[in-house]
């Protein structure tokens, strides 16, 4: 009985030591801790001023170092300084503003219309850009509740606000300043190498007879992800490698490089994954499958390795992934000796997996080696300067003025009801009128799904929350509790800000007590106005997100399904046809396979989003969407690995070439079909793809497939006559 009892507690702690090292191994790769300490160091040293000197205008102080720190600071240094720079003014600007119409309260309700409308259009600069809406409209409704009377009033608050931004702004730079140069772009890479490991486990487990095989759905979910860290590293780092570039950063380029890598590394798992599902139709042997399995898990240990060599550039993980390639070639080896290894398919996939070798090695040799400096001492004076350069502004400018549709419904949504929740804030709630427009700006959301979960997750987590805090200040030693509660509020909110909202939303809350806490206990009053306060505002924004002008999936997946299509024709032309005004940049067709991928996820997104609408709502015409978005997932899978073999170069000896002509005929009905059914949907739901039909163009003389490039000719042949011909029924 102590023997079983022994190992049930062995097999406990275990599981648990697991769970804590994937939890740190995870930090190493999303410092959301570091952020999190970040944040609660910048608050806490105006906190404790405040308390001490008994001077209540350092509450502007500790705002401004709380909404200037909560700032996600990624991609370069000069990224991360032109944030730091731009919460800062946007805090002291905004908070003139708010002090000056506040003499007026009603004159400051109407303001917030075009206020809160420019911040939900800063949507469009993606998070960091909701991160500075957020000095924007904070320091506005706070301001604005509280006026000045004087002009030595005012400069003494914007000097406090401005203190508590540069504080910030210091602590900031500082946390990157002695990081090696190339850090910040090797993590999005890391990234992009853990979203492979996931998508290899799911692979693996297919061929593992103890588990349950992986749903396509599952497979393609993953993908996605890698989608969404490839996505998330290019809008860090935009420049897409090519041969033919001159950069001047040559660390930069050799990362563009890596990054690519990374891309095709993820297509070699998918192409497997495609390959898998047609060797469990035939009859295999036991210990092939067994042999097949243990290959994929060196694949995923390879994986994992990558992320954090690309993160640390640490040589015993660089000796770790060295040992996995020669395991990987032993195992290899061994399996080419099984009879099944002679199946088409067998061959098919052990390609693909030395591709997926190659690239791990190609990978290794890129940054292996390579000495960085620190970031501080990459910067002369002028390269300093040039963070301010004009040409960033323009840029982020013309990003801001993206009037789209959806955007500007979302807008005008969220000024009309910030606007109504700031009107009852100062009529009801008079001391804290901005609690209410505060909690219906952070709730709205774009459409109504995610705003009604987002109004949930708030209201509970802020129940609890100020319950939680209004209880800890009633035990003893509640000054130390108030430090507390401010220090662990900061770090704890930020830490669950991204996985968590609900917690997020207690610890916010938390924060909020200790900071606005008179003396050592809080005042059950400003409990109940809180609660009120966030009640009333996620109630507005549920509400308004069904009545002003909504935006229901229904009427927009007909639009993301034909954007998809378009994105693959275009995808498709480029590859296979010469077009007049088309530059011969070899870089193009990576922003192609972006596009395609892209738009099918966006698509995929709102069919989960119109599946969750409001059940009276009709989905009769869910399972075909469904089956044409799979079928145009396919159609880009099939691009993509048509293009892969010609990357490779490596099944030339293998296989009969073809010659132009002979993939004519059928280039161009799979052109025919691409027409017919993007003009199907246009006519159907009054579209316009705005696409050139009559563009001259011809099918590239440089053509020559081989017999598996034909294959997948043929294949997105197939699937797009099923495409075309479901889109007909």
């Amino acid at each position: 009985m102590k023997k079983i009892n022994s190992v049930i507690l062995h097999r406990i702690v275990e599981k648990r030591y697991g769970r804590l090292k994937k939890r740190l191994d995870n930090e190493i790769i999303e410092p959301a801790w570091g952020w999190g300490f970040r944040v609660a160091i910048s608050v806490i040293l105006p906190t404790i001023l405040s308390i001490y000197t008994g001077n209540h205008d350092f509450f502007w102080m500790i705002v401004a170092a709380e909404t200037v720190s909560i700032v996600e600071l990624k991609g370069s240094a000069g990224l991360r300084s032109r944030l730091l720079i731009a919460a800062l003014s946007f805090s002291v600007l905004f908070t003139v503003i708010g002090s000056l119409v506040g003499l007026s309260p009603y004159l400051a309700v109407l303001l917030l219309f075009p206020v809160a409308f420019a911040t939900g259009l800063m949507k469009n600069l993606g998070d960091w850009g909701l991160a500075l809406a957020l000095n924007i409209y904070l320091f506005y409704l706070i301001a604005s509740n509280h006026p000045t009377h004087s002009l030595p009033e005012l400069m003494e608050r914007t000097a406090y606000v401005a203190l508590g931004g540069l504080w910030a702004m210091a602590v900031g730079i500082f946390s990157f300043s002695f990081l090696p140069q190339g850090k910040p772009y090797r993590r999005t890479i890391a990234h992009i190498w853990l979203a492979v490991e996931q998508l290899v486990t799911l692979v693996a487990n297919s061929w593992d007879t103890k588990a349950k095989r992986s749903s396509v759905r599952a497979i393609y979910l993953k993908e996605k992800d890698i989608r969404k860290a490839i996505d998330e590293s290019i809008a860090q780092f935009s420049a897409l490698y090519s041969s033919k570039q001159n950069q001047k950063n040559k660390t930069d380029q050799q990362l563009s490089y890596a990054r690519r890598c990374a891309s095709l590394a993820s297509l070699q798992i998918i192409s497997v994954a495609e390959l898998s599902e047609k060797l469990f139709k035939e009859d295999l042997d036991p210990l092939f499958k067994a042999q097949i399995f243990s290959i994929l898990k060196v694949l995923e240990q390879m994986a994992n390795r990558l992320g954090f060599f690309f993160y640390t550039t640490k040589d015993e993980e660089f000796l770790l992934i060295q040992s996995r390639l020669k395991r990987l070639e032993q195992f290899l080896e061994l399996l080419s000796k099984m009879p099944d290894a002679t199946k088409q398919n067998s061959q098919d996939l052990v390609l693909h997996i030395r591709r997926f070798s190659r690239l791990v090695n190609i990978s290794l040799e890129t940054i292996s080696g390579n000495k960085e400096g620190r970031i501080f001492q990459q910067y002369s004076l002028w390269q300093t300067l040039n963070i301010l350069h004009p040409k960033h502004l323009i840029h982020n400018f013309r990003q801001f003025i993206n009037f789209d549709n959806l955007t500007l419904k979302y807008a005008l949504r969220m000024a009309i009801a910030a606007m109504l929740s700031y009107l009852i804030g100062v009529l009801y709630l008079p001391e804290h009128s901005y609690w209410v427009p505060l909690t219906t700006i952070i709730v709205t959301q774009p459409f109504f799904g995610a705003t009604l979960k987002r109004g949930i997750e708030r209201s509970i987590g802020t129940v609890a929350g100020v319950v939680v805090g209004g209880l800890l200040l009633m035990l003893p030693f509640a000054f130390a509790i108030r430090y507390m509660l401010i220090f662990f509020g900061a770090i704890l909110m930020i830490y669950n800000l991204r996985k968590n909202y609900a917690w997020a939303a207690f610890f916010i809350s938390l924060f909020l007590i200790g900071l606005m806490s008179t003396g050592d206990e809080v005042e059950r009053s400003l409990i109940l106005e809180r609660i009120m306060a966030t009640f009333i505002g996620g109630a507005i924004s549920v509400v308004s997100g069904f009545v002003l002008f909504p935006s229901w999936d229904k009427k927009l997946l007909p639009n993301y399904l034909t954007q998809a299509i378009a994105a693959n024709y275009h995808y498709f032309v480029h590859l296979f046809y010469d077009l007049a005004e088309e530059s011969a940049d070899q870089a193009s067709w990576v922003q192609f396979k972006i596009a395609a991928e892209s738009s099918n996820s966006n698509a995929y997104d709102s069919l989960n989003r119109y599946l969750t609408e409001p059940k009276y709502r009709e989905k009769s015409q869910a399972p075909a969407y469904f089956t044409a978005i799979t079928y145009n997932i396919r159609i880009t899978r099939e691009l993509n690995f048509y293009q892969d073999d010609k990357e490779a170069e490596d099944t030339q000896k293998r296989v009969d070439n073809r010659n132009t002509y002979s993939v004519i005929p059928l280039l161009t009905k799979i052109h025919s079909l691409f027409q017919q059914s993007i003009g199907l949907l246009e006519q159907r739901y009054k579209l316009d793809m705005q696409i050139n039909w009559t563009n001259e163009k011809s099918i590239k003389s440089t053509l020559a497939p081989t017999e598996h490039q034909w294959q997948c000719v043929e294949r997105l042949y197939l699937e797009l006559k099923a495409l075309n011909a479901g889109l007909n029924h």
